[in-house]
């Protein structure tokens, strides 16, 4: 990968050279369009370079021949410092996507007036598309333009170090939307503050686990920038010393466009519609109060999100000390292990109060889950037993409805959905490898046809993987 750290210097390539298709000259070039384009540099006093995009060939050609230009000598570091790195990271897990496609044929005339629009702040985000998935429950979801999408993770690269210190500092109590966590990792933290708390099982203990009714949708916007802003004017020392220095005034003033965007107001509906009359309405932006909720699917959504509960981690973790209870967190979910059943009810009611007073938001009255530890735990698709865990009901019917998707797919010879449904999978297959599933992981691939056609499985039924040329029957 070129960052944008290496890819110019003065117009020239100063990191590692992408092969020589790529570039004429020490110059960059992109084959993305079948015509000729000039290079920056100069074959002899009537000759420059060029090449073909149609082919990747590059010659000389006499100065008067009309090409077309992709000068980059000319531009200001300054000016470009970044986005090649947002592009980078949006494009890293998509590029598969139509979309993503589509965009990196006109990124190089693109990607620049993206970035002086936010730098100049005449940028504002375009349509996006909407729709509704129904696995594993309905949820409306939101995808940005992909042009968007670049602004969230150049915004994005700037804010998660700031927000992962904090995380750091509240001692890893979040376990979504971070490097180096997960669900595993959840259930895996669960476990011991169980074995700390009940003394490896040989006190009583128990468990109790909450959930926030309608989360993304009723995130406070207004509040959310309450938070939000004053804390990167605070934290951006972080930065000091870098070329990110003096971006703090860009970040806020982008920060609050993407939060205060409402995505309902400018968007495509897509799919299947009449799924929209049985999704209930707290669940839809289109039927929330102003300034209320923020689009899934949204990279910042998950990131401002997890930032939101932060707030009310910082309640929950001295609440627990003061009755020798442990904390965790995953989105939403929520959860204590105290010592008594009388502490569990405190944290019920109190939990209720703090969001409410924290947050503006209400605690799900339905989903509340209050157990002895010896009994068992639920969290994030596991069950915590003493001595063991092991995957949820849920979590396996999920997952093989999952490999039932990607056969129908392969069926179909769906490239799109193969990509899509195989990174499913595979995020199931990295959660289920930690617990003794191996036979339920087996038998699910046994009985498959069309899948053999277009994957192949490595490992011990551990990761699914796409063959280089696709064969669908």
């Amino acid at each position: 990968m070129i960052t944008g750290t290496s890819l110019l210097k003065n117009g020239r390539v100063t990191g590692p050279l992408p092969s020589v298709k790529d570039l004429v000259k020490n110059k960059i070039v992109h084959a993305i369009t079948a015509s000729r384009y000039w290079s920056s540099s100069e074959n002899s006093q009537n000759n420059s370079w060029n090449v073909n995009f149609s082919n990747g060939n590059f010659n000389n050609n006499g100065k008067n021949n009309s090409n077309m230009v992709r000068a980059v000598a000319a531009l200001n570091d300054k000016y470009v410092e970044g986005w090649f790195d947002a592009l980078d990271d949006c494009c890293a897990q998509k590029k598969t996507s139509s979309q993503c496609v589509m965009y990196r044929l006109i990124w190089h005339e693109d990607l620049l007036d993206l970035a002086r629009e936010v730098y100049e702040r005449t940028y504002r985000p375009t349509t996006s598309t909407c729709f509704i998935v129904t696995r594993p429950k309905l949820r409306e979801v939101f995808a940005a333009n992909f042009r968007d999408r670049i602004v969230q993770h150049w915004l994005c690269l700037r804010l998660e170090p700031l927000f992962e210190a904090r995380f750091v500092e509240h001692g890893n109590v979040s376990f979504n939307c971070r490097k180096g966590f997960g669900t595993f990792a959840c259930i895996d933290q669960l476990t011991k503050n169980t074995i700390e708390v009940s003394d490896n099982y040989s006190h009583e203990a128990w468990y109790a686990q909450f959930d926030i009714k309608g989360f993304f949708m009723s995130i406070d916007c207004e509040r959310l920038l309450e938070y939000l802003l004053p804390f990167i004017k605070e934290k951006w020392n972080y930065w000091k010393g870098t070329i990110y220095e003096q971006d703090l005034d860009l970040v806020l003033w982008l920060t609050e466009v993407i939060v205060r965007h409402r995505p309902q107001d400018d968007c495509i509906r897509q799919g299947n519609l009449k799924l929209w009359r049985i999704l209930p309405k707290n669940k839809s932006l289109f039927y929330i109060e102003w300034m209320r909720g923020e689009p899934i699917g949204n990279l910042t959504s998950q990131l401002f999100a997890n930032f939101y509960m932060s707030f009310f981690d910082e309640w929950a973790i001295k609440a627990a000390e003061e009755r020798k209870a442990k904390y965790v967190r995953f989105v939403d979910d929520f959860s204590f292990v105290c010592k008594t059943k009388e502490d569990a009810i405190y944290f019920k009611r109190a939990s209720r109060n703090q969001l409410r007073y924290i947050l503006n938001i209400q605690m799900h009255p339905n989903k509340i889950y209050i157990q002895e530890v010896k009994k068992g735990i639920k969290m994030v698709g596991g069950i915590i037993k003493p001595g063991r865990a092991y995957l949820s009901n849920r979590t396996v019917g999920n997952f093989i409805n999952a490999v039932s998707y990607l056969e129908e797919a392969c069926k179909n010879c769906d490239k799109e959905a193969i990509y899509a449904n195989v990174r499913s999978i595979n995020s199931y297959l990295g959660f289920l490898i930690h617990f003794q599933s191996y036979g339920i992981r087996r038998k699910a691939f046994s009985e498959l046809h069309y899948f053999w056609k277009a994957c192949y499985i490595q490992g011990k039924f551990q990761v699914v993987k796409i063959k280089n040329t696709v064969q669908c029957l």
